[in-house]
C-alpha cells in the first residue's frame, strides 16, 4: 500500500503554485497598466488562491466584503485624524488606530462574515499606516481597495479557467 504523505511530498510545483504564479504576474502587469504599486493586488490573489474554483469564490467573495469593510474604515480613519489634525503616527494616532479596529471586527461578525475580519483589518491598516499623510486620503483608500479587490478577481478568474 502507497503512503500518500510521500506521494504528496514528491510532488515538485502543483497547479495551485502555477495559478498562484499566474495570478500574480497578471496582478503585476495590471498594476503596470494602471501606474499604481502591485503590493497588494499580488498579496491578494496569493492569499486568495485555493485548491479549487468553489473554494476560491468562496474565499473570494469573503476577501471582497472584507477588503470594502477595510476600506470604508479607512478612508473614515483617516478623515477623522485629517480632521482632528492628529500628528501622524503618534501615541494618539495608533490610539486611535487601535480603536477602529472594534467596530471593523464587529462589523464582519454583525454581516456574519468573521472570515473576513483579518483582511477588513489588513485592509483598513495598509491605508491608516502606510497613507504616510497623502494629499487625497478618498484616492488613497479608494486605490488600496481596488487594488485588493482586482487581486481577488484576478485568482478567483484564474483559479475557474484553469
Amino acid at each position: 500500500m502507497k503512503d500518500r504523505s510521500t506521494e504528496k511530498k514528491g510532488k515538485i510545483i502543483g497547479m495551485r503554485v502555477i495559478k498562484t504564479a499566474i495570478s500574480s504576474y497578471i496582478c503585476f502587469l495590471l498594476s503596470f497598466i494602471r501606474k499604481t504599486s502591485p503590493f497588494y493586488s499580488v498579496i491578494a490573489a496569493i492569499l486568495s488562491m485555493q485548491t479549487d474554483p468553489e473554494s476560491s469564490v468562496k474565499v473570494g467573495k469573503s476577501r471582497m466584503v472584507g477588503t470594502i469593510i477595510g476600506g470604508i474604515y479607512g478612508f473614515v480613519a483617516i478623515q477623522l485624524i485629517n480632521m482632528l489634525n492628529i500628528q501622524l503616527f503618534g501615541y494618539l494616532h495608533y490610539f486611535i488606530l487601535t480603536l477602529f479596529l472594534i467596530p471593523i471586527i464587529y462589523t464582519n461578525v454583525y454581516l456574519k462574515y468573521p472570515s473576513s475580519t483579518y483582511i477588513s483589518c489588513v485592509v483598513f491598516l495598509s491605508i491608516t499606516v502606510s497613507h504616510g499623510g497623502d494629499m487625497n486620503p478618498m484616492y488613497f483608500a479608494i486605490n488600496r481597495t481596488i487594488d485588493t479587490l482586482i487581486g481577488i478577481l484576478v485568482s478567483v478568474i484564474i483559479n475557474r479557467i484553469m
